[in-house]
């Protein structure tokens, strides 16, 4: 019973508002100042610094890159001392938002589907029973024939000493496949083939944004720009007009990011780097004002002990049908550049400017709730101020029949005017 009675006092209750002037220097101050922090933090930090009085939309858009530049590496080797453009070490020639720059290589060429020993890392045999026909090698390169057979060329096994998997054999032997021979020979290229030249590679970003719910577009190459001016122009962060210029050189993107001790490492094993273009622009100072910002970060981990680096294999097909295929494989090591385009663009509203302020003004009452538990619970008159706040008040909550209203109105007596 005594829970269902205090249930049903907390179901069965009213409280209403009741004003209490409290004529309190301390308590007063307290109350104004509370309001005057609140107030500051409407108007300063959610009117004012975070533009509560405008509408926003995020950005939306796309980029291009076109790369310029040559290399030749000298006494290198016949595979690789030759000139090298654009169009060769731009892989693919075009993607949106990224483009990768291939600054090392492996060039496997020649290559025809025929009969060859396989990778002796991947399988190693001593007799045909170790080679199951027409079975994939696992992570290798072809259909085993069955054969177990000595290694002719040492292609792909200059990791390995002349002693066998087992160590009893004296001749290197392998599984017999059926693949693109002869295979290829997986040992890096120190230094980087392209990596001195590639430092003065340029890129030209070009980047198209819209704001759809404004109508507005813009193009991270100014509109006052001249041809001349963007032959010439290299990206400056810290020059006026530079730091407009879409054409970045490689090298100088490294050093913006911090990172240029890490140029060597990463054009010789490759590597993965962000770029963000930021268009945070207030449309209250005009479309034209509107500009990015550019920011450059490395995304990979140099320093991993496993597949540190970024690479991928490309076939470059040669002949005809009737007089047989051949291919050059291709192992492209180099920096993969990936393109973020972030930001928002805001515009005076009255909607969001009113909602702020409405939420300002309920806010407000935060202070009275604040010195309401000041003088309640810290005062030294604290009792007598919560006797004159807090009133309980029993009321009869038996109402009245109908029949007993008409019985009172009948039984009261009648109150002649005056003539």
């Amino acid at each position: 019973m005594g829970f269902l009675a205090s249930l049903s006092g907390i179901l069965l209750e009213y409280d209403t508002l009741k004003v209490v002037h409290i004529k309190s220097k301390k308590v007063g101050i307290i109350n104004r100042l509370i309001q005057l922090v609140i107030i500051a933090y409407i108007i300063g930090y959610v009117i004012v610094y975070k533009k509560g009085y405008q509408e926003f939309e995020p950005v939306d858009g796309a980029v291009t890159a076109k790369l310029k530049g040559a290399s030749f590496p000298l006494h290198r080797g016949e595979l690789y001392s030759r000139v090298w453009d654009a169009s060769d070490y731009h892989i693919p020639p075009q993607q949106t938002n990224g483009f990768f720059v291939m600054t090392n290589m492996i060039v496997t060429p020649d290559q025809v589907n025929s009969t060859c020993p396989a990778s002796y890392k991947n399988k190693p045999c001593t007799t045909d029973t170790n080679c199951t026909k027409d079975e994939i090698v696992p992570a290798g390169n072809g259909l085993m024939t069955g054969r177990c057979i000595p290694l002719n060329s040492g292609v792909g096994d200059a990791e390995f000493d002349d002693k066998s998997w087992d160590g009893n054999v004296t001749v290197k032997k392998s599984c017999e496949i059926i693949s693109w021979c002869p295979l290829e020979k997986d040992v890096t290229p120190v230094p980087a083939l392209l990596g001195d030249d590639a430092q003065n590679f340029t890129v030209l970003l070009k980047n198209s944004i819209i704001f759809r719910k404004f109508g507005v577009k813009r193009r991270n190459i100014p509109s006052d720009s001249t041809v001349e001016w963007l032959k010439t122009c290299r990206y400056n962060p810290n020059h006026s007009v530079d730091k407009y210029c879409p054409i970045i050189k490689l090298y100088d993107l490294f050093s913006y990011a911090g990172i240029s001790d890490q140029w060597d490492t990463a054009t010789t094993n490759g590597g993965v780097v962000s770029i963000s273009i930021t268009w945070n622009c207030n449309l209250d100072h005009g479309p034209e004002n509107c500009n990015p910002e550019y920011g450059f970060s490395r995304l990979d981990d140099p320093t991993v002990a496993l597949s540190p680096g970024f690479n991928f294999r490309y076939s470059q097909y040669h002949g005809t049908a009737s007089f047989g295929i051949s291919r050059t494989l291709i192992k492209a090591y180099g920096i993969l550049f990936v393109i973020n385009i972030n930001g928002e663009a805001g515009k005076f509203s009255v909607v969001p400017l009113m909602v702020n302020l409405a939420s300002g003004l309920a806010l407000l009452g935060v202070a009275t709730l604040m010195c309401d538990f000041v003088v309640i619970h810290f005062l030294k008159q604290r009792e007598f101020y919560k006797e004159k706040k807090y009133e309980d008040v029993e009321v009869d909550d038996e109402l009245p029949s109908m029949a007993g209203l008409l019985q009172q109105s009948e039984a009261a007596p009648l109150v002649q005017k005056p003539h």
